[in-house]
């Protein structure tokens, strides 16, 4: 990559001598001599900035040249300070700019005294900083070249990265233990058969990254089935004990607790005692660090006689002995994994089999092996270094040689953190500043990818790239630390792709070790240390909670604070000191208000300011000062209106708002957005449309058409008009790579996309939910770099799904046509000659079913099918359905179908009304055998639908899973959950109970009642309301156990059948 970038081991360096060379010297060129000053002090930082590249290659440096790293990498920082705010001034910038936005008497002011003053006093502040480069250089008497490892290049998300780790280290090597455990917790109690018992509780220790979580996991997985209630909670080191304890109280109780929020410590104990004091439990409490945690986890747990479990993990032998502190109790000591385990784990990570494992690597494989001394953590970590490398004897052998060159700790993880120091120093420059800087965040906390690359783009640490957005690579850079392991993919979207990350605590041990050598990040914590008052703080991270820790922030040196983040503090500092900062990150900050935005406008380096999630709902009219602001995240805040001056942020890149809040005038001044949501279309001026479409950067687009009252076909028509002005805008987009448009459900009117004109060919994802399209558009096949769609239309027919077949490179299509849509008479068919050549994943709502025929979808991955569960179980009759969906045997790389049955409730309450109406013109004879059908009929139509799936499913040999969900809900939802309606509610309800048996038992005993024969012959009266009784407590089993109390059961592999 390229240079000038912000970094952890040159810091400022670089951008700093960008700046000597083309800015500062461009305004001092009228002075004699200063010119050639700045050239002088360029070339000697130059030299200094080499010498701190090479050093920082080396793992343990001698203690003169870690001084001399720390002083050079200070005082480039103070050095762009310097030049930033001279560069502001001479601009018209700062504290004297002070009348509105282009004031002209501040313009006037500026250029006939501040800048001439400006540049006299810059002029003798180079040479001040001159005088201190060279005494620094005299001090330290040379700059040495030192030999480096070997960089590596920079690749997309490795699926094995995200697969693998899940697999393997969950799996590989813990069947024993697993085992042992299960074994040494006993038999549980069986109802009515065992003696009461009390609790057991069973803790597992060993060290960060030796797999106690995933043990635990894996002993509660194989357990929970056998009790009443269960949970499985994280601690982690500096727990808030409250969240912790409504974690525990929402698992094992999963009825809505209001507010639970605002109940303190003693409620929370009050409430999981309650409940838990007649039920059989298993509570896994991971990641323990103190007798004090656990001790508060313990007053919760009731302790009652009925056999219940309890699981710890701990890093500490003295916390997992507090633990077990009664007879019976177990310690269970983590052991490393065999040679066997190791090796499968280490290969299988690397290759995805043994089988291609080259052979001439075994001997050099096997000393790697020993060195990572069967930690997993260790092992992942080696394997992720070594799947950037050539399978060649001489890279193994360089990276084997390094192995134990980190730094020591204490022997239970020297091993550990010797490897990661081994991963961490192969990375280039660029990664190892975007690694350090997660050291920002608490332990366990889930980091979204886009806010965290935002951040590292406001801090200066992703270097530029022709051709490429700095979005994109730092992109690139996030998905290199997941392929290398040293961060942890979370939250897959539907895309498949990572949407957050994690950071492994013993990673993170690591990288908060090297920042607080490097002065990098100052994490602020109720039990940290404090650094000295001559130590400047770089970058800010708050997590204090105590007023007494946080009355002692003004004792730390922050006038030189470039980033804040704030996960917990008691009160804020003001922000009008940080004069150098770039990033303001106030996420999640209940308590944060418009008060608490006082002097923001003073911060003219601030480059990114998220109020997502706080009180704040209005902005300071001073925001027109941020004129380095590149993003603005106020999403889920309480802003409703933006105020003028947003408009003269022309540097802004990512603005995220509500839908509801309005934009100011001018909006295409903006010229920089690339990332623009979600935008109400409809609240906005009626120029909005026009300036929208000279934002000519704009690459990801939200937007939101709120329903509106228009009662006149007057107000109906400037809605088309203004919804057509729309699109045509979004048609100048040229860059526009991403549209969502969500619609109000709520809304009436035909929506068409058709007369939108020539959609931008650039569009790669492109999607439009809450409401249904009139038609596929027309010009959607022509999207040729489109690799994702989403649509849900009021109808299609079988040529539109062909012609998105043409389309050569999607991957992502979910296509729902309206419930009310009964599609051709016949199936659509899919074969391998209508496309679809890189599809992975295929989301089909339709009452028209589907067949794939041979060549098929090549690259189908997952398959997800929506159809109505009433109109199917009519089709059982027909032999084609028993192998719905046909020719799924024909999709060769298939992994897993989902089948979505949309019951509508209401379809089956009509239906029985249907047929106790059509019983009143029956004979005795023919109302016995119709409610027999309705017997029958309902079993058809609650079961025999999902055996003809998992038949489907089984037919299929390379199919590993089938899961089965009923919905009452027409579409499909991003993430899986369960479904209710009052449509629901109102059969469940009504089959509760006898009236409705009873309703039609009555009903048909005053039939009869008019029967010749009275129950002789061959009359069947006498036996009909018990027939019908009979028959409807039949149906009302089966509607029950269709729609209450059914969860999502553990996902398995070889065609597992699962419900919901």
């Amino acid at each position: 990559m390229a240079a000038l970038a912000v970094s952890a081991a040159t810091g400022a360096l670089k951008p700093l001598l960008e700046k000597l060379a083309t800015e500062l010297c461009r305004e001092l060129k009228r002075f004699n001599g200063v010119p050639d000053e700045v050239r002088s002090l360029t070339k000697e930082l130059g030299a200094m900035e080499a010498y701190l590249q090479e050093m920082s290659e080396l793992e343990d440096p001698d203690a003169q040249d870690r001084d001399c790293m720390k002083e050079v990498r200070e005082l480039s920082y103070d050095m762009e300070d310097s030049v930033d705010e001279f560069l502001l001034r001479v601009a018209g910038g700062g504290e004297e700019a002070a009348d509105g936005p282009g004031g002209p008497i501040a313009r006037l002011k500026n250029a006939l005294v501040d800048k001439p003053r400006t540049r006299h006093k810059i002029a003798r502040v180079i040479e001040g900083l001159k005088a201190q480069v060279r005494e620094m250089g005299e001090r330290n008497a040379r700059y040495r070249a030192h030999e480096t490892v070997s960089k590596a290049s920079n690749a997309g998300v490795d699926g094995r990265a995200l697969a693998m780790f899940e697999e393997a280290s969950r799996l590989i090597g813990l069947d024993g233990p697993r085992n042992e455990l299960v074994e040494v917790s006993g038999k549980t109690k069986k109802s009515g058969s065992a003696p009461s018992l009390p609790a057991k509780v069973l803790s597992i220790v060993g060290c960060g990254g030796s797999g106690k979580t995933t043990l635990a996991n894996q002993v509660y997985r194989v357990l929970k089935g056998e009790f009443e209630c269960h949970a499985f909670v994280s601690v982690s080191r500096n727990p808030i004990m409250e969240h912790v304890l409504q974690n525990i109280l929402c698992q094992v109780d999963d009825t809505p607790h209001h507010n639970i929020q605002a109940w303190n410590m003693q409620t929370l104990i009050i409430q999981i005692n309650g409940f838990l004091k007649d039920k059989r439990y298993l509570i896994v409490i991971d990641d323990i660090w103190t007798k004090d945690a656990w001790k508060t986890i313990n007053c919760a747990l009731y302790k009652n006689d009925q056999d219940n479990r309890i699981i710890t993990t701990t890093r500490k032998y003295d916390v997992a002995e507090a633990c077990c502190s009664s007879d019976g109790d177990f310690v269970y000591e983590m052991k490393p994994l065999g040679p066997a385990d190791s090796r499968r784990l280490f290969l299988e990570r690397l290759f995805g089999s043994e089988d291609k494992f080259p052979t001439n690597l075994t001997r050099i494989a096997n000393k790697i092996l020993e060195k990572c001394d069967g930690l997993p953590l260790a092992i992942i970590s080696i394997a992720g270094l070594l799947s950037s490398k050539a399978p060649t004897e001489d890279e193994w052998v360089e990276v084997q040689s390094y192995i134990g060159r980190g730094i020591a700790k204490d022997p239970g993880v020297k091993t550990m953190m010797q490897i990661l120091s081994l991963s961490y120093f192969d990375l280039p420059h660029h990664l190892k500043t975007c690694l350090l800087y997660l050291s920002m965040f608490p332990e366990d906390h889930i980091i979204d990818k886009k806010h965290l690359v935002r951040r590292w783009i406001a801090e200066g640490f992703i270097p530029r790239e022709p051709g490429q957005t700095l979005y994109e690579l730092g992109e690139r850079c996030f998905n290199e630390l997941i392929n290398r392991s040293l961060i942890q993919a979370r939250n897959m979207d539907m895309y498949g792709e990572v949407r957050a990350c994690q950071v492994h605590d013993t990673v993170l041990d690591f990288i908060v070790s090297r920042s607080e050598e490097e002065n990098f990040v100052t994490v602020f914590r109720d039990d940290g240390h404090m650094p000295g008052p001559d130590s400047k703080v770089r970058r800010l991270s708050l997590h204090a909670c105590s007023k007494a820790k946080a009355s002692t922030l003004t004792e730390l040196n922050l006038a030189h604070v470039r980033s804040v983040t704030v996960f917990a503090f008691e009160e804020l500092p003001s922000w009008s000191k940080f004069r150098f900062l770039r990033v303001l990150d106030l996420q999640g900050c209940k308590q944060v208000e418009g008060g608490h935005l006082a002097g923001i406008g003073n911060l003219f380096q601030l480059k990114y300011l998220s109020l997502r999630e706080t009180g704040v709902s209005e902005l300071p009219e001073q925001i027109w000062k941020l004129k380095s602001l590149e993003t603005l995240d106020l999403k889920k805040s309480k802003v409703k209106r933006l105020p003028a001056g947003i408009s003269l942020l022309t540097r802004l890149v990512y603005l995220v708002v509500d839908k509801g809040v309005k934009l100011p005038d001018g909006t295409e001044r903006m010229k920089a957005l690339e990332d623009l949501g979600c935008v109400d279309v409809f609240k906005q001026s009626v120029d909005f449309p026009r300036e929208f479409g000279q934002l000519e950067n704009l690459r990801n687009v939200r937007l939101f058409l709120s329903s509106g009252k228009r009662s006149t076909p007057a107000e109906g028509t400037r809605y088309k008009e203004y919804l057509s002005n729309m699109a045509s805008s979004l048609c100048k987009l040229g860059r526009l790579r991403s549209l969502s448009v969500k619609v109000d459900p709520e809304s009436s009117e035909d929506f068409s996309l058709d007369s939108a004109g020539d959609v931008p060919a650039s569009l790669r994802r492109f999607q439009v939910t809450g409401h249904f399209l009139s038609k596929v558009p027309n010009w959607a096949p022509s999207l040729v770099n489109l690799q994702c769609l989403t649509l849900h239309v009021k109808a299609f027919e079988a040529q539109d799904l062909m012609a998105l077949g043409r389309l050569p490179i999607l991957v992502f299509l979910r296509l729902v046509a309206h419930e009310s849509f009964q599609g051709t008479t016949s199936r659509v068919t899919i074969s391998g000659a209508d496309g679809f050549p890189k599809l992975r994943r295929f989301d089909y709502g339709c009452a028209t079913p589907v067949r794939f025929e041979a060549g098929a979808m090549p690259e189908i991955k997952k398959l997800i099918l929506l159809f109505s569960y009433f109109k199917a179980s009519w089709a059982v009759r027909n032999t084609d359905f028993f192998l719905y969906p046909v020719g799924i045997q024909h999709l060769t790389s298939l992994d897993s179908v989902c089948c979505l049955l949309y019951c509508k409730v209401q379809e089956v309450v009509d239906w029985i009304a249907e047929k106790r109406t059509l019983m009143a013109d029956m004979s005795c004879k023919q109302v016995k055998a119709t409610v027999g059908e309705m017997g029958a009929t309902a079993e058809q139509m609650f079961m025999k639908s999902e055996s003809l799936m998992e038949t489907a499913a089984r037919a299929h040999l390379k199919c590993s899973e089938l899961t089965i969900r009923i919905t009452t809900q027409w579409g499909m939802r991003n993430e899986g959950s369960r479904f209710k309606s009052p449509f629901t509610d109102r059969l469940v309800s009504m089959l509760r109970t006898s009236e409705a048996s009873l309703m039609l038992a009555r009903q048909v005993r005053e039939m009869m009642s008019n029967c010749p024969l009275k129950g002789k012959g061959n009359c069947q009266c006498q036996g009909v309301p018990e027939a019908i009784e009979q028959a409807m407590k039949q149906l009302t089993t089966l509607v029950l156990r269709r729609f209450t109390g059914i969860k999502l059961r553990e996902r398995r592999p070889h065609n597992a059948f699962v419900r919901t």
